[in-house]
């Protein structure tokens, strides 16, 4: 019998939080006996969905932002209700959510509300921009337009058109490649040298992309040194102000800084009374659920899993496309008292874009680079997107900002 707290102002079945990658992978798939609005119930924040992977591209004005954003209610039509609120905790004894709304009691919680952008140290947190949400590409393309335009009116300031990003994972690199083609971009429109037209990337450790096989860090220092980013390995941060950074080799002046340093679980998992990895993701077990609380799923970037073969799984979209529709198969088998099924992930491989034209990846076991490999990348992100209109959306965004230029530049 389902534990519920008497004030809840709501109750289903199955109570799915966030609508991202895996929650929305899982509704798609959702067996037959959970499929009515009474029994399934979606609790987003948003009324729509941002396709987080396009982000890079729209800072730098290749992709219209509007092309990144779907809307969720099309997600629950004639399979699922729907509430508009924030998640803000889980009462895990009694079986609730409480959310901006209310208060949610439930049978099976799924937990896919993705993650945040770690934050800056608290001493510098005020001179970065974070970078993981279409808000945040934004900020960023009109911080880049302003110095541009203060740089055309023949405006000196020191560092105006450097960009500093810290944080050399697959969101610094593909950053600082887009940035270095659009600097390169502008100033071949520029009537004066763009003199301090820059990018730097700083890592703390002696590689990039240190998750991923070391064949990724040596095509991007390729790509990137080809491109004049200048990349410091072995260089943390440890200072900034408005006018730049400071490293133990001393003060790099940046009108723009970015802390591109990995995400985190997002609060609501955080707060959780169980156990957390250092980014504060919630350790699940074999079928994706939490020790001791057997109907709470967690997916995408809010849980890792241990895999015997590959470790902890990353906090990839292509991890979390496979989880959702494993956990609704087994919360299929679990309401008919089938056998369930042990989650087995499938290693597809990675990608990273260095550019327009441009990426290195491993698919199917083979290491791909070059065009070959962006070709692959963007067809893999078609596939991810949500509907025939983003996908057209996307492909008519690529083939404009070749013919007429750079959305918020030009």
């Amino acid at each position: 019998m389902t534990r519920e707290r008497p004030d809840a102002t709501r109750r289903a079945r199955l109570v799915v939080v966030g609508a991202g990658f895996a929650g929305a992978s899982l509704l798609a798939k959702l067996p037959a006996g959970l499929q009515r609005p009474g029994e399934t119930l979606l609790v987003d924040r948003q009324e729509q969905w941002e396709f987080v992977p396009l982000i890079h591209e729209v800072a730098v004005g290749r992709v219209h932002p509007d092309t990144t954003r779907s809307p969720i209610a099309p997600l629950c039509k004639d399979r699922c209700g729907s509430l508009r609120a924030a998640a803000t905790g889980v009462d895990l004894e009694a079986r609730t959510l409480h959310t901006t709304a209310g208060t949610v009691g439930y049978e099976y919680l799924v937990l896919a509300g993705g993650s945040s952008a770690a934050p800056p140290p608290e001493d510098m947190a005020g001179h970065f921009q974070t970078f993981w949400s279409l808000d945040d590409a934004l900020l960023l393309r009109s911080s880049l337009a302003s110095a541009w335009k203060r740089a055309r009116r023949g405006e000196p300031q020191p560092g105006g058109l450097t960009v500093a990003l810290v944080g050399g994972g697959t969101t610094g690199v593909e950053l600082a490649a887009e940035v270095a083609v659009l600097l390169r971009y502008l100033g071949k429109r520029s009537s004066r040298p763009l003199e301090d037209a820059r990018v730097v990337l700083f890592e703390a450790s002696d590689r990039l992309m240190g998750w991923l096989d070391p064949y990724f860090h040596e095509v991007a220092m390729e790509r990137l040194l080809r491109l004049g980013v200048e990349v410091r390995l072995n260089t943390p941060v440890e200072a900034a102000d408005p006018s730049g950074v400071g490293t133990p080799d001393g003060w790099v002046p940046a009108g723009t800084r970015v802390w591109t340093g990995g995400v985190r679980a997002n609060p609501l998992v955080e707060s959780l009374p169980v156990e957390k990895d250092a980014a504060g993701r919630a350790l699940v077990g074999e079928y994706l659920t939490l020790p001791g609380h057997p109907e709470v799923y967690v997916l995408g970037d809010g849980g890792v899993y241990e895999d015997l073969r590959y470790g902890p799984l990353p906090p990839t979209a292509s991890v979390a496309v496979q989880q959702g529709p494993w956990a609704a198969r087994d919360l299929g088998a679990r309401v008919r008292g089938a056998p369930r099924y042990l989650f087995d992930y499938f290693d597809r491989g990675y990608l990273v874009s260095l550019g327009p034209g441009d990426a290195v990846g491993r698919a199917a076991g083979a290491k791909v680079r070059g065009a070959a490999a962006h070709a692959l990348y963007r067809s893999v992100f078609l596939y991810y997107q949500r509907g025939r209109r983003d996908r057209l959306l996307t492909g008519v965004d690529w083939a404009m900002s070749r013919a007429i230029g750079r959305l918020g530049f030009d």
